[in-house]
Formats: structure tokens, sequence, C-alpha cells
């Protein structure tokens, strides 16, 4: 969950995206976003970081993604996948959450296949929850 200042800085964001162009591919070493990266992936900062994740405060919020485009991580080759799990290893040792959505999920957004690394800021957060559409639409 962003912030509701995020979440309209994400949205407006989204309007202008040319999605004949992968935002994810054109990150890389020198960019402001390129935290490190490997033979097979690179982790990013995430532009409209999560302020909360299980109701505690978010410090930081990184992505791994494959240099190479794809949708799943079906789609990596053994090296990959071993590569990707060290990367995993390293940052679950540092507290970081792992979250990634299936490929056919409709939240996500950007269809280059990424994982949230996301680190908690330790207490837990009271929150109230809004919800501005109905969650269950009945049609009859």
């Amino acid at each position: 969950m962003r912030s509701s200042k995020l979440e309209r800085a994400y949205r407006e964001h989204m309007k202008h995206i040319d999605s004949s162009v992968c935002t994810f591919c054109k990150i890389d070493k020198g960019h402001k976003q390129f935290v490190e990266g490997t033979k097979y992936f690179k982790v990013i900062k995430n532009q409209f970081p999560y302020s909360l994740w299980d109701a505690q405060g978010v410090s930081d919020h990184l992505m791994i993604v494959p240099r190479e485009h794809i949708r799943s991580l079906a789609e990596l080759d053994d090296k990959a996948k071993v590569e990707y799990v060290n990367i995993l290893q390293k940052y679950e040792k540092r507290g970081y959450n792992i979250y990634a959505r299936a490929p056919q999920s409709v939240m996500k957004s950007i269809v280059h296949q990424h994982t949230h690394l996301i680190k908690p800021d330790g207490p837990v957060k009271k929150f109230v929850l809004t919800v501005r559409k109905p969650l269950i639409r009945i049609i009859r």
C-alpha cells in the first residue's frame, strides 16, 4: 500500500507510459533507480515505493528484475534460477520481505517479471482502510 500522495503520483505516471517500451528494460547501471546488477538480474529501487506492508511502515522497497524481458519466472533457465535464489537469500538475510505477482495477475502493472523486496521499519502501524469502489459487484 502506498501513501495517498505516492498513489496519485503513480496513477498519473501510468497514464503517460508508452506500453511499447518496457520501463524496467531501460534501467541499468548509471540510472538513479539502479542498485546492483548480476549476470541475469538487476536490483532497482521502486520509483513509487509502498508505504505500508503487513501493517508496518516500509523503510526500503527494491525490486529484482530479470535483465531479459520475461513474463514469468518459469521462463528462466537453470543458471538464472540459481542466481535468483541467491539474490533472494541475500536480501532475506537483510530483513526484506519477498513478494511477486503471478504473470496473469490483474494487479500487475508492468508485464516484465519483477519481485518486490520490501523492508519493514519495525512497529506495527494502525491504519484505516477506505474503499472508494465497491469490493463486490452483484450482477443480476
